[in-house]
């Protein structure tokens, strides 16, 4: 959990009212957090099976 810290310093979440607490848990409870990268080699599919 320890680099949830390098996420939240990257992201600055206090802007829109999100903490993160010494446990490094975010607040309120409900928030996520995330960095979410495209590869250009990715295959995306659906839950049908089929490709796009």
């Amino acid at each position: 959990l320890a680099d949830r810290a390098k996420i939240a310093e990257l992201l600055r979440p206090e802007r829109i009212g999100v903490t993160l607490s010494e446990e490094f848990q975010l607040h309120p409870e409900q928030s996520t957090d995330a960095i979410v990268l495209h590869h250009p080699e990715a295959t995306y599919f659906n839950a049908g099976g089929g490709r796009s």
